[in-house]
């Protein structure tokens, strides 16, 4: 049997006949790879992925079938499943397979704080198919040196992910250094800051925060100096879309998107509802820990609503509705009427907001010029850090 002959290759395997043992076993836990036929005696194999990945999110699925059914195997694999092996198939391929997507979990790093690992598809970002799909691409860049392109809207976690490739990556141990390339600055500044990052990272990963806010007058600069801070370091990328432009839209004669070798794009949370639950309460759960307070969750009406936001701001809007929620809230459940939605929000203030953003940008652009765009110089002009005003520069 194909479970003895994983027991052979030294692979711990156990096997089941129904749907029902499936079901049961997968429950009991400690499962790390799921060989699936798609036909099973009291159900199928597509009953038992649509339920695991309910209930035990990027859990990886390899799924067996005949001919008659290769459509439901696809199908089931652009919905986050890892292969599917078409009968009759010989031993050493199906092996080889197995290997290989428990090479995936085993062999990667920690993706972060704790002793939480990085596994292929596990849910670190979210649980909707599109973002386990990102994981494992990620888990198959772990030994690649290709430069990666991670565009998405704000809110996202852009920055995240790329410290996910970054630390699931051979370059794990080596440092993961940021060029913030919203900073506004001269071409000298800037080139200088690639090349002293670029030697701060030695072996490790160079991460361009924001590629498109390098303007015209520092694109040279990049051009210049990237091709001198290249030699042995990973270079990932990030781009901020707004409204869902083309990432590579534009035809300025620059090297930015010579950067992609491989491109993520980050879908929003507005398309991915299940996702939007997944993360409020993984945020409700660290704010209310911080701030002492024992929260059980959000009531149905609170998680219809939840559901439903569009979060032009996607994590950030979110974020902000909790606080604010979990500031109303006297008892243990959030409900609808402590969580206001942040758009509706948004059309009382943005008026004031706005205002108060003019007048500081304003006060920013005069004082960079009056000190010839010398940052620590306009900083202290204005009372304020170099930090606060690259911050304030940023956004």
């Amino acid at each position: 049997s194909l479970v003895d002959r994983l027991r052979i290759e030294g692979i711990d395997a156990l096997g089941v006949a129904t749907l029902a043992d499936a079901r049961r076993r997968l429950e009991d836990g400690d499962v790390d790879l799921v060989v699936c036929d798609i036909r099973l005696p009291d159900g199928t194999g597509r009953e038992l992925f649509e339920e695991a990945t309910r209930r035990h999110p990027g859990l990886p699925f390899i799924l067996m079938t005949a001919y008659g059914t290769v459509s439901d195997a696809v199908a089931l694999v652009k919905a986050g499943a890892v292969d599917y092996l078409e009968k009759p198939f010989e031993l050493p391929a199906f092996v080889g397979l197995v290997r290989r997507s428990l090479a995936l979990l085993d062999d990667i790093r920690r993706a972060g704080g704790g002793s939480d690992r990085f596994r292929l598809g596990v849910g670190l970002l979210g649980r909707d198919p599109s973002i386990l799909r990102i994981e494992r691409s990620i888990a198959k860049l772990r030994d690649s040196d290709a430069a990666v392109l991670v565009s998405g809207e704000r809110g996202l976690g852009k920055k995240r992910l790329a410290l996910l490739v970054h630390r699931s990556s051979r370059r794990a141990s080596e440092p993961f250094v940021e060029i913030d390339c919203g900073v506004r600055e001269t071409a000298a500044e800037f080139e200088a800051r690639i090349l002293a990052a670029s030697a701060a990272a030695g072996g490790g990963t160079l991460f361009f925060h924001a590629v498109e806010a390098i303007d015209d007058a520092r694109i040279g600069a990049f051009a210049h100096a990237f091709p001198r801070a290249n030699g042995g370091v990973r270079v990932i990328s990030s781009r901020s879309l707004d409204g869902g432009a083309d990432p590579r839209a534009g035809s300025r004669p620059d090297r930015i998107w010579d950067l992609h070798g491989v491109h993520i794009t980050i879908p929003p949370l507005r398309e991915r509802p299940d996702d939007i639950l997944h993360t409020a309460r993984a945020f409700l759960a660290r704010a209310a820990a911080k701030s002492g307070r024992h929260v059980e969750g959000f009531s149905p009406a609170a998680e219809e609503f939840l559901s439903a936001l569009r979060l032009p701001a996607n994590g950030h809007d979110l974020r902000a509705l909790l606080d604010t929620a979990l500031s109303r809230a006297e008892g243990r459940i959030i409900e609808r009427h402590h969580l206001q939605d942040p758009v509706a929000s948004d059309r009382t203030t943005i008026d004031l907001r706005r205002a108060v953003e003019e007048a500081e940008r304003s006060a920013i652009q005069a004082a960079l010029a009056v000190n010839d765009h010398a940052i620590g110089k306009a900083a202290d002009s204005l009372g304020i850090s170099r930090k606060n005003l690259w911050e304030k520069m940023r956004r």
